[in-house]
């Protein structure tokens, strides 16, 4: 049980923060599952099925992120703290990390994987590329096996921190009272099993952008080959389809990817300038400046599945023309063949 010291002041500005993003994303949220469960064609029950998967995933980890673990990256020094009903167990909690980031990773291949299947269905395929797709997938789902086995070998290097918080008290000056606590845990990079666990999530990370990259290459060409029994319009709507994937792709590798670098490359970069003591005075002179810095990372990582949803919804023409039908906003009808060609898209 943590005691008083073990709990410090957040800025107000991050707590209003948060609870206005939660006014916002947890209405969202409601409103694209009642879309998709409830109103969208039945045509489009398979690709649904994937996308409630999808936005399930961005909800996990919002929930994950602003409520269960609440972390607050305590710059310049580089620990990670929780001050919540969970604090106690922030170890524990950081473990799930990596499994709320595995689904939503899997779920956005499964996404690409399943519009080139949409698409190949249509041709007779045996090309290099779709063999390599298969073969990454397989190596894939191995490596977070790997990752899921590492996240559970590192947590006596999560908990077990007083040696490790002795050795950065002496590099980073004296520390306040609660970051002795639980709630409280560095990246212990001097474990080689720490260590181990990095670069097997690299691997992971290649391995999925390698097949989303390659699944995209292949859709895009059998797409746009002469050999595609597809009518002009059908091939629009795949195009649709696709375009709306690679956005919201975009939106979870730029809130997801480069926060999550940010916040490696801050604390590696800070534990290597605690050797030089002139440069560490620089840099902490400098982060000083920006004392929200950490905040506005983690609240991206927070929310970037809201943003990703709300994009696909303005994106996929389908998506679009459900939400304005429940709305009750008009919308332009092109012609009766244009919702007749969207049942033979999704199959």
């Amino acid at each position: 049980m943590l005691n008083d010291s073990c709990y410090f002041q957040e800025p107000v500005g991050n707590t209003i923060v948060h609870y206005v993003s939660a006014c916002f994303s947890i209405p969202m949220y409601a409103l694209a599952f009642w879309i998709l469960i409830f109103k969208s064609p039945s045509h489009f029950n398979n690709y649904r099925n994937y996308l409630v998967s999808h936005i399930f995933s961005g909800l996990l980890l919002e929930v994950h992120m602003g409520m269960i673990w609440k972390v607050t990256v305590v710059l310049p020094i580089p620990i990670m703290c929780s001050n919540n009903f969970f604090a106690e167990y922030a170890p524990i909690v950081f473990q799930f990390l990596p499994v709320c980031l595995i689904y939503t990773g899997t779920s956005i291949i499964s996404l690409f994987v399943y519009r080139m299947e949409a698409v190949i269905i249509h041709r007779e395929e045996r090309s290099i590329l779709r063999k390599c797709v298969i073969y990454l997938r397989f190596l894939f789902f191995i490596s977070i096996i790997v990752v899921l086995v590492f996240t559970v070998l590192i947590y006596p290097d999560l908990k077990y921190q007083k040696e490790y918080k002795l050795k950065m008290e002496l590099r980073f000056g004296k520390f306040q009272p609660y970051m002795w606590c639980d709630n409280c845990f560095f990246f212990n990079f001097d474990s080689n099993l720490f260590r181990w666990f990095f670069n097997v999530c690299a691997v992971a990370v290649v391995l999925g952008a390698s097949i989303g990259a390659l699944s995209l290459l292949l859709t895009v060409k059998c797409i746009n080959s002469v050999k595609t029994q597809l009518s002009a319009k059908t091939k629009q709507l795949h195009r649709n389809f696709l375009v709306s994937l690679v956005i919201s792709a975009a939106i979870h590798a730029g809130c997801i990817l480069i926060p999550l670098a940010g916040f490696l490359w801050a604390i590696t970069f800070v534990i290597s300038l605690s050797r030089k003591l002139d440069l560490l005075v620089q840099f902490i002179s400098f982060l000083s400046e920006f004392p929200y810095f950490p905040y506005i990372l983690t609240l991206i990582i927070q929310e970037h599945g809201a943003a990703s949803t709300v994009t696909m919804f303005l994106t996929n023409n389908l998506l679009r023309k459900t939400l304005l039908r429940m709305l009750m906003i008009p919308e332009i009808r092109s012609s009766n063949t244009s919702q007749n060609l969207q049942s033979t898209t999704m199959g």
